[in-house]
């Protein structure tokens, strides 16, 4: 199990109100249900976990803010999901390009933060990310901004 890399009041900061209420009711009292934003911000560390764990030890102790941010994306998209409400466009690209992060960072492409040391070594195959180094724009090494179709 991973630890929470997001909080309740981050949620509650993306969500208007009643669209996080509705989600939460499920016994239809008219109020969230106790404890199910805990298990849907746990999931959102998980998810988080399940794609960089094969690169990064996880979980961490101390996540940067992009993990941070990641999370509350996928907490706040497991949250529109429980009702099927659509999310906003910019919720959409958001989550998109914080999973399109991640996955750059479980395939090597990218690196999760200085101070996080990875778990593979440098000879293991992967493609090497020098910190501080600027990728060339077009190679391998650069990805477009989800949504905008610009580097």
């Amino acid at each position: 199990m991973s630890t929470a890399y997001t909080t309740i009041a981050a949620v509650q900061g993306k969500i208007p109100g009643p669209i996080l209420t509705e989600a939460l009711d499920d016994d239809g009292d008219g109020n969230a249900d106790g404890g199910l934003l805990d298990t849907i911000i746990q999931n959102a560390a998980d998810a988080v976990d399940a794609l960089i764990c094969n690169r990064i030890a996880t979980p961490l102790a101390t996540p940067p803010a992009s993990v941070r941010n990641a999370a509350l994306w996928f907490a706040v998209e497991e949250v529109y999901g429980r009702r099927q409400k659509e999310l906003p466009k910019d919720f959409a690209v958001a989550i998109a390009g914080a999973r399109a992060w991640l996955v750059a960072i479980r395939e090597g492409k990218q690196q999760l933060d200085a101070t996080v040391a990875p778990v593979l070594a440098a000879g293991s195959g992967g493609n090497p990310v020098v910190p501080g180094r600027v990728p060339v724009m077009g190679t391998e090494n650069t990805y477009p901004v989800p949504g905008t179709g610009t580097y």
